[in-house]
């Protein structure tokens, strides 16, 4: 589903973008490589197309993930009349292409929302609830295939083996190594459970455990996990190391 096209000075006369993201690599093809997007503040989602013109994308959007080579925008599309704070009870992943200039919806009828892209940019991790009534992480292959439950498949909530989905995909990191392995907080500004998932090749989880509570973990260079704990109203911040 290709996006239509607005002037840039119009979508600029309407609001103001407060999110911008861009990503370049290899001096010699940073042209070919590079994608902005930015949603308003009404969640109305635009690209910059490479003569400098604004194309809409949807006009509700949640967060969008731009994929690790620069090329892609991954994104939930909300139904038109969705405001900020209404519960997602529709949404449909959609992925945009810098080189072809059009958008592919990957799923459909659900509530599929916070797509996290993999390191090698192939597959999509989301979040779900109304397709089992259980909130859980999918995984579908860029393109649409290979659509496939993650955690939480025949369980209840609070049951052995329960793996709680992160509180947004800005707050999930792959690991900065080779091995498939994802942090993240059940949180965002105040403790909830930090949580490492570890996955095999293809993307079914081998293991999965708390660091403990605290909230906005982030990987170090050292391969440990650093995240913040609210003692008492004093902010500390944790070092964990990662089997």
């Amino acid at each position: 589903m290709a996006g239509c096209g607005e002037p840039a000075a119009e979508a600029s006369a309407s609001v103001d973008p407060y999110a911008s993201e861009s990503q370049s690599l290899d001096e010699g093809v940073a042209n070919e490589r590079r994608i902005i997007v930015y949603q308003t503040t009404s969640l109305q989602l635009y690209t910059v197309d490479k003569k400098g013109k604004d194309v809409l994308l949807a006009q509700r959007s949640g967060v969008p993930m731009v994929s690790p080579d620069g090329r892609q925008v991954a994104y939930a599309k909300l139904p038109d009349t969705w405001n900020a704070g209404d519960p997602v009870e529709h949404a449909e992943l959609h992925v945009f292409d810098s080189k072809s200039g059009k958008s592919e919806r990957l799923t459909r009828g659900h509530d599929d929302a916070e797509p996290i892209w993999t390191p090698d940019g192939r597959n999509l991790l989301f979040q779900s609830t109304r397709r089992t009534g259980m909130a859980s992480l999918w995984k579908v292959r860029v393109g649409g295939n290979g659509l496939e439950q993650v955690t939480n498949e025949g369980l209840v909530r609070n049951a052995a083996g329960y793996i709680p989905n992160p509180v947004s995909s800005t707050e999930a990191q792959w690991a900065p190594t080779e091995r498939r392995i994802i942090v993240y907080s059940t949180t965002s500004l105040t403790n909830g459970d930090v949580r490492v998932i570890d996955f095999d090749r293809q993307l079914d989880v081998e293991k999965s455990y708390s660091l403990g509570q605290g909230y906005s973990p982030r990987w170090t260079e050292q391969g440990t996990v650093v995240f913040s704990q609210n003692n008492g109203g004093q902010v500390t911040f944790v070092e964990v190391s990662v089997d």
